[in-house]
């Protein structure tokens, strides 16, 4: 019996994770880049006048951006192919763009000052991607009216 306990916690500890969908998969990728970026932006900020550091090629936390970004619009996609909430669709559609144009704000940053600030952003972003992107595995996700792909304007 004692050894039986491990292998099924093991067992259910695997199938729990199987069963996660792309919602809990996007917010567990999310959770570690909200991380890294705030151990960067803390680093960034205790030397706020020094020349940014460039993002290198092959940098991690890059690649999980561009990755997030992807696998956010690869959700919008599906959500809007399921007839899924506009709101919700659109919501990951935007995450997407802002990690891009986040990433691209790190490459043009001048100091370290706007790289923490960048950083700090893009862990909230994180933060908020994580809180929302579970919402996406909902078993029958509600029908909405309006055109497929599109999103309504925001306003201000």
């Amino acid at each position: 019996m004692r050894h039986i306990l491990p292998a099924l916690a093991a067992t259910l500890c695997l199938s729990a994770t199987a069963l996660a969908g792309p919602g809990a998969d996007l917010a567990e990728t999310a959770r570690l880049i909200a991380d890294q970026a705030r151990e960067r932006a803390d680093y960034a900020a205790a030397r706020p006048s020094a020349p940014a550091a460039g993002i290198e090629l092959g940098d991690p936390l890059q690649y999980a951006l561009d990755q997030f970004s992807a696998d956010a619009m690869r959700l919008s996609r599906t959500i809007d192919e399921a007839g899924g909430p506009i709101d919700l669709r659109c919501i990951f559609r935007g995450m997407s763009g802002d990690a891009a144009s986040r990433l691209e704000a790190l490459h043009a940053a001048e100091t370290f000052a706007d790289q923490a600030r960048i950083y700090r952003e893009i862990s909230a972003l994180m933060h908020d991607a994580a809180e929302i992107a579970p919402a996406a595995d909902g078993e029958a996700l509600p029908e909405t009216m309006g055109p497929p792909g599109t999103c309504p304007a925001a306003r201000d």
